[in-house]
């Protein structure tokens, strides 16, 4: 999901409604719409075929499958996804697929460092045809073995983001009041956020407050919690980054911009620092084209230019022991837009942008376990989804525009680019797991890559990734996949269950 200092939905508003436009603007000159498609620019569900009291044809919401004989996922952990707004686990002691019941639409699941709990948002579903509007998210606990334990969070938090402690079954929330009204001046300026340290038992302490929170991240070691806290004036915003103690007690101010909102990315692997982005004025559409990627050193503060990105946690991956992280360079909101491309940073300092030939775009990188290579995805961003091309943002051009995806590898430092063939056309969002397996997504289903395997095995799908509810999640062309899967074998620092 972007995330930013502006509501996600309503901007994924504007991107909804230009489809919109767009199909209407076809119709009215006689263009053929895409097949499938309808007025609101979204598709039914893949599934049954059934005659609806109008007369037309719909289909039913479709279940996911596991893959050939249940094998997919033998030996390779334990697999959490949500597919059409349900959670569902997979490998380790389930047998097939378990369904867990949960009182409302599940996004965002991830495991604990043990293993023992999954943490996942759930939110009442929006009104049919209207995927973005659903109800405030709570955060819900569900065991290992599929049953939910507890809701964690009150009724009146509204959850904007979490991430577990490294070192215990602890967590960082950060959430408003739901009933609380957005005042004129400033979209977030009367919604009170509060980081807080909860355990599965539901205890909690607020760590801190303001009028908008972007993001937390753990330490390393587990013993601190780092914080964008951004607090809102008369005239300008005033951005923080921020450390602060699960214990309590006053918070260490790290780097702050006034007149901007301070985006926090990640903390660095190894106690590095704290990559952040800087959202010039608090503005939602200057940070929905990109922001420059910073580094602040916590030994000695002091921000580095990485490059200007898309504001996505889920293309930034940090290679083992933490000496170099990858990120997608380039901007412009529009996925296939802006020479989106892979850059590697290293801790001494320096950025490399890895060789990309014209007319494609390079997202989702996904360090090997030893770090000796980088696997991404490579998109096209010609013809159709070139500069002057005619595609817009439907569920219909989205599929069209991923099946143009190979995954791509090259070496640590960027050289020696190949295609990493045995993922087959289609492969998006590559996750590597510690034994060397890539999990990753193709034709709306997960697959699992074997090491030295000749070709990739289908673990489950669908997912529904652009059918509602999940459809209000994407966002110009963006589908957040990482968003809905957590594997228990992902090396730390992958992409998969952040936004």
């Amino acid at each position: 999901m972007v995330v930013g200092a502006f509501d996600s939905r309503r901007e994924f508003n504007a991107c909804f409604r230009a489809v919109s436009e767009e199909i209407e603007r076809r119709k009215a000159a006689g263009e053929h719409a895409d097949p499938g498609e309808h007025a609101s620019g979204v598709v039914h569900e893949p599934g049954s075929r059934r005659r609806a009291a109008n007369g037309r044809e719909t289909r039913a919401v479709a279940s996911p499958s596991p893959g050939p004989g249940g094998r997919g996922l033998r030996g390779q952990g334990e697999l959490a996804f949500v597919a059409y707004g349900r959670l569902f686990l997979a490998g380790g002691r389930v047998r097939g697929l378990r369904r867990v019941r949960l009182p409302g639409v599940a996004d965002a699941p991830a495991w604990s460092p043990d293993h023992r709990w999954l943490a996942v948002e759930v939110a009442r579903p929006g009104p049919a045809g209207k995927p973005w509007l659903q109800g405030p998210e709570r955060l819900w606990l569900v065991g290992a073995a599929g049953r939910p334990v507890r809701r964690l969070t009150p009724r009146s938090w509204q959850v904007a983001s979490f991430d577990w402690s490294p070192r215990a079954s602890r967590l960082a929330v950060v959430a408003y009041r739901s009933r609380v009204v957005a005042s004129r001046r400033f979209a977030t300026s009367n919604r009170l956020y509060a980081a807080s340290a909860l355990t599965p038992t539901g205890r909690r302490r607020v760590l801190a407050s303001g009028h908008y929170i972007s993001g937390i991240a753990w330490s390393p070691d587990g013993r601190r919690v780092a914080a964008g806290i951004n607090t809102a004036g008369k005239q300008h915003w005033l951005g923080r980054l921020e450390l602060l103690s699960p214990a309590g007690g006053p918070a260490r101010i790290v780097t702050a911009s006034r007149g901007n909102v301070v985006e926090l990315a990640a903390w660095w692997p190894g106690d590095a620092g704290l990559l952040y982005w800087v959202n010039l004025y608090g503005s939602a559409s200057i940070a929905a084209d990109g922001a420059p990627l910073d580094r602040v050193a916590l030994a000695a503060p002091r921000p580095r230019l990485a490059g200007t990105m898309l504001i996505h946690g889920s293309w930034l991956a940090f290679a083992p022991r933490g000496g170099a992280f990858a990120a997608v360079s380039g901007g412009n909101r529009e996925i296939w837009f802006g020479h989106k491309h892979i850059t590697i940073c290293h801790r001494s300092g320096g950025c490399v942008p890895a060789a990309q030939p014209r007319g494609v775009v390079s997202l989702d990188p996904s360090w090997s376990p030893r770090g000796a290579t980088l696997v991404f995805a490579r998109l096209s961003a010609s013809g159709p989804f070139g500069p002057r091309g005619h595609a817009y943002f439907s569920p219909s051009w989205v599929r069209r525009w991923e099946a143009t995806s190979r995954l791509w590898q090259v070496n640590a430092d960027g050289s020696g680019p190949r295609i990493l063939a045995a993922a087959g056309p289609g492969a998006i969002d590559p996750v590597f797991g510690r034994g060397g397996a890539l999990l990753f997504v193709r034709d709306d289903s997960l697959w699992l890559l074997r090491p030295g395997a000749a070709a990739a095995t289908r673990v489950t799908g669908p997912l529904g990734a652009l059918s509602q509810p999940a459809l209000g999640q994407a966002y110009c062309g963006y589908v957040p996949y990482p968003q809905l899967f957590a594997w228990t074998r992902a090396l730390p620092g992958g992409t998969a269950g952040t936004s």
